[in-house]
């Protein structure tokens, strides 16, 4: 997806887009606590979302804490908040994709694993 903006234009690839949906307009207070949720519900690694995360706070769409800060909450900055006005449009059908995600409860150990199909 290409946003076009004031100060030009910016490609999101469809998970940048994902991350920006799932933060909103809300403040998360720790940017860990989403990389795990984030991990966790839609299959993709940590690693992956913590450089998303970073890709994102790079093009000034992001903000949140570094190591050496503390109790700055994760959330979009007003370009960001800009750009999820564009993203919010195509909401369904991105999340769409994303659906294909499922959850399977294996009894004998019991632990979920994510499938996606």
């Amino acid at each position: 997806m290409v946003v076009s903006l004031e100060k030009g234009l910016l490609r999101l690839t469809e998970r940048e887009q994902l991350v920006i949906l799932e933060i909103g307009l809300d403040s998360i207070d720790s940017a860990s606590s989403f990389v795990g949720y984030i991990s966790d519900t839609y299959n993709i690694s940590k690693s992956s979302v913590w450089y998303l995360l970073n890709r994102l706070k790079e093009k000034e769409l992001l903000d949140f804490a570094s190591k050496d800060e503390h109790g700055k909450p994760l959330k979009l900055t007003g370009v960001g908040a800009e750009v999820f006005g564009h993203v919010d449009n195509g909401k369904k059908e991105l999340m769409a994709r994303y659906e294909s995600v499922s959850l399977m409860y294996n009894a004998k150990n019991e632990s979920f694993g994510a499938y996606r199909f």
